[in-house]
């Protein structure tokens, strides 16, 4: 798959860098910096926002932001607090939310959370139908779940429309990650959809850096802020890698 010229089936995962400014006009100013330093992939992490509640000012910020990532990746996120987030919103607020920002074709991919919906695959088809590419996730904060359900969950994504199938889980032992990272490895192999996964938290920090071992298209590094438990400076991720 390639988007905007940019490879994201290249063996190596491309580094995605999480917005987490608290106003609009703030994230727009770190995507400047982020994009002037050839960051590929930039998430707006729109839960954060304070006028998240202002729908208009949300639209006029995607544009906004659009234009200036018009040769980086753009995934638009609404994360709840269930898998880490701060929003608050109902689940029929956010399926109205990600179809007004489908509408507006100002992102490359929406991150939608799988198991917040009743009947997510009626939503991922109507944000399919709207040409919207579709990040499936789900994000454990309190485990790394025994292989079967790991293996469950993510064929359960899998079987939808979505176009990216991403998990991250938390470890409480070394084992955990580096079983996570077997079955991830395994799953790429036997999917024909791009994944993303990571074992987050301190323990898990090797696994950002190893999506050529478990077949993870793309890693998150932070700016700043981190976005999640374990998350490393984006350049420091990107040496790494390199």
């Amino acid at each position: 798959m390639r988007i905007k010229n940019i490879d994201l089936e290249n063996f190596k995962p491309l580094v995605c860098v999480p917005i987490v400014d608290s106003r609009i006009e703030d994230g727009i100013e770190t995507a400047k910096s982020l994009v002037s330093d050839n960051v590929e992939v930039i998430e707006w992490r729109l839960d954060f926002l304070r006028e998240l509640s202002d729908i208009d000012a949300l639209l006029e910020g995607l544009n906004k932001m659009s234009k200036i990532c018009k040769d980086t990746i753009l995934v638009g996120t609404i994360r709840s607090i269930e898998e880490g987030g701060k929003s608050e919103l109902k689940e029929n607020d956010v399926t109205n939310y990600l179809y007004k920002i489908a509408e507006t074709r100002t992102c490359d991919f929406i991150d939608m959370e799988y198991y917040t919906y009743d009947r997510p695959e009626n939503v991922i088809s109507k944000l399919k139908e709207m040409g919207q590419k579709v990040i499936c996730s789900h994000h454990d904060f309190d485990e790394t779940p025994d292989d079967e359900v790991i293996f469950t969950l993510l064929e359960e994504m899998e079987s939808s429309e979505c176009d990216i199938v991403k998990m991250a889980v938390m470890p409480r032992t070394t084992t955990d990650v580096t079983r996570f990272m077997d079955i991830c490895n395994s799953f790429s192999l036997e999917t024909d959809k791009l994944t993303i996964t990571m074992s987050m938290g301190n323990l898990g920090k090797a696994s950002r850096f190893a999506g050529n071992v478990t077949g993870s298209c793309i890693t998150f590094g932070s700016f700043n802020e981190s976005s999640a438990p374990g998350q490393i400076d984006y350049k420091r991720l990107k040496e790494i890698i390199n």
